[in-house]
């Protein structure tokens, strides 16, 4: 079990220093030894992309699941941004 969980901390770390990865907020890592799954949602295929190809090359990953959905929604300001509404 540690080890599924430093597989996670050191795959949400890369996303978060990795400029085209880091605001990628909506993306749940979870590993099983060595997988990693990856859900949630991304606002482009090119986001998508760079999430995958960043995950596989983390020290540990041997395969990546990827469960990602591409919606332009999760953008800061979209329809669905809790904070476009707030004063």
């Amino acid at each position: 079990m540690p080890e599924n969980r430093r597989l996670v901390n050191a795959v949400e770390k890369a996303l978060k220093e990795n400029e085209a990865t880091a605001q990628a907020k909506r993306v749940h890592v979870r590993a099983v030894s060595g997988v990693v799954f990856l859900d949630g949602e991304v606002e482009s295929e090119e986001e998508k992309a760079a999430v995958v190809e960043l995950v596989k090359g983390v020290d540990g990953v041997h395969m990546v699941r990827d469960r990602l959905q591409v919606s332009p929604e999760t953008r800061a300001g979209a329809w669905r941004d809790q904070r476009r509404h707030e004063e």
